[in-house]
């Protein structure tokens, strides 16, 4: 994913502005882990919502 298509995730979850440039700036310091961000994102209170990217993922490797 990129940035811009995680920032519109966060966005749409109901984040503030502030939160999503948190989120998105360890993103850019530490890259994208989907299990970590939603792991934050329960922390902060919202419902996870990378998570189904990963399923995702593992379906496609099972191909």
């Amino acid at each position: 994913m990129t940035i811009e298509e995680i920032a519109l995730e966060l966005e749409l979850a109901g984040l503030s502005r502030e939160q999503q440039i948190k989120l998105i700036s360890s993103i850019k310091r530490g890259g994208f882990d989907a299990k970590a961000v939603d792991k934050k994102l329960i922390q902060m209170g919202f419902t996870p919502i990378f998570t189904i990217y990963d399923d995702e993922e593992d379906e496609n490797k099972k191909d």
